[in-house]
This record gives C-alpha cells, structure tokens and sequence, in this order.
C-alpha cells in the first residue's frame, strides 16, 4: 500500500525545520571560529596596550571599557612561555590573562607577589614547570626582574601558608589544581620563585 504524499502543511513544516537547523549549525559554526578570533585580538590589544604603557610609563587599558590593563610581562623561556601580566580589578582579567593579585606585594618590592591564571588557558604551561626553571619578569617601570623556580607544591586556596608582608621578596605563580580537572575545586598549583642576586638588589 502507498504512503501518502506529505500535505502541503507538513513540507512547509519539514523545510522550516530543516532551515532552522542548518542556520542552528551554522550559528555554532560561527561562534566556535569566533572564540579563537576574539582571544587572538584581545592579545594583540593587550600587547599594543603594554607597549604604550612601557613607552610613557602610564596605565592603558587594551579597550576602553576594560576594568584591568597591563602592569608587567612574564616571561618563562624554557617553556617557550610569554604573558601580559594584568592588574587584578574585577572579574574580566583573568578573561584574558595572568593577573597580578591585588592582596599581594607590588611587583620589585619586598614581600610575596602572586600571578594567577586559569590552569585551561593562560597558565596551561605550568602543568610542565619545574624546579630551577628561570622567570623573567619585565615590570611597567624599572629593570627587568629574574627570578628562579625552587619549590613547587598543592594546597587549598585558603591553606596556601602564603604571606604578603616578608623582609624578602618572591615570586608566586599559582592556578588551579589538576590541570587536567574538568570542574572546579579547593585545590590549587603553587609554584614559588626567589629573585637572583642582582634582582634582590634592586628590590627594597
């Protein structure tokens, strides 16, 4: 026995379907070739922004509405490992970068100054730092400051034992732990960096 032909109602039906899901996949489409795009400018902005800040030694935010800007750049060389470092301000920094966090000591002077970045993205490279590992930190103003890996641990971000106010200086790099976790947790990655001799000269 034939099927009988689809009524005009039910093709018109079938073809919108159909429009809406091609259009549907074509949005996602678009919008996954759009994060990619967005990030790469956000990089370029941010670098353009850190330029000119190092050129007239002012803050510039990398778009006019950012609630964060540029303040040093972090280098790790034998993770081929480069970052803006951004001013902790709000949520949006750690959007697009390592952030400086705003409960820490200022960069080059004495006490302990963490950067953090999300474990997925910014700070990914972490997952492979190690121990005597050299760090280069090139602030808004003054010489650029070394620093080497010497200690490297997990804690809880409310157990991290880190103190901002110390008669020396270091360097904190910290994300979120395992750097493989697909959900958030307590636990977080704590990488802990003291200057070389020259640096810790510099530093009062």
């Amino acid at each position: 026995m034939e099927k009988p032909a689809p009524s005009p109602t039910q093709f018109k039906i079938g073809a919108v379907s159909a429009m809406a899901l091609g259009l549907l996949g074509l949005g996602l489409l678009i919008w996954g070739s759009w994060i990619p795009v967005k990030a790469e400018l956000a990089q370029y902005l941010l670098e353009r922004a850190w330029q000119q800040s190092k050129s007239d030694g002012a803050p510039h935010k990398a778009w006019p509405w950012a609630d964060s800007w540029p303040v040093a750049k972090l280098t790790i060389p034998d993770l081929d490992f480069e970052a803006i470092i951004l001013k902790e301000s709000g949520g949006e920094g750690l959007a697009f970068g390592p952030v400086l966090l705003d409960q820490s000591a200022p960069l080059g002077q004495r006490g302990t100054s963490v950067i953090s970045a999300h474990r997925d993205t910014h700070f990914k490279a972490l997952a492979n730092l190690q121990v005597g590992m050299q760090v280069s930190l090139e602030p808004m103003h003054g010489p650029t400051l070394h620093y080497t890996i010497d200690a490297s641990r997990i804690a809880r971000w409310d157990q991290s034992g880190l103190v901002r106010n110390t008669l020396s200086s270091s360097l904190v790099l910290s994300s979120c732990w395992p750097f493989d976790g697909l959900t958030s947790g307590p636990l977080r990655f704590i990488a802990e960096a003291t200057p070389d001799r020259k640096t810790a000269q510099l530093i009062r």
